[in-house]
């Protein structure tokens, strides 16, 4: 795909904005990240590769805090990840539930969004905080 990396384009920018409008633990440190955001696009799907400038790592307690969800044209769930390394933005992955071409690509304003975590980075359903992942 793409050889080098590139500022977000609007769309993008728009993608990653949305996944962290909900609250879990690091999101304020990957909003701040995003002001120094590059992609490089992977996949035809819109995966992207990210890199960011120097940056606060965020502490996050899972590779994937935050992702979305909508339908495809087709009907067939398109799903939107950000991944997050060393506390870093490291990945947009966009998917689609049956591996078929995606035939209208996601909008921020489209996606539900979810998180593995509850209010104040705690794993629903347990009541006890999560370990951080190394």
């Amino acid at each position: 795909m793409e050889s080098s990396f590139r500022p977000l384009t609007t769309h993008e920018r728009e993608l990653v904005e949305k996944l962290l409008e909900l609250d879990f633990p690091g999101r304020d440190e990957l909003r701040r990240q995003l002001e120094s955001v590059t992609a490089k696009q992977i996949f035809e799907d819109g995966t992207l590769t990210l890199e960011c400038g120097p940056c606060e790592p965020a502490p996050v307690r899972c590779r994937v805090p935050t992702e979305g969800e909508c339908p495809d044209s087709d009907g067939m769930a398109i799903h939107v990840l950000l991944h997050v390394k060393g506390g870093v933005m490291h990945e947009l992955e966009v998917f689609k539930d049956d591996g078929s071409s995606i035939q209208n690509p996601p909008a921020a304003r489209d996606l539900v969004l979810f998180t593995p975590y509850g209010e104040a980075g705690v794993k629903w359903g347990t009541g006890e905080p999560e370990a951080a992942e190394s």
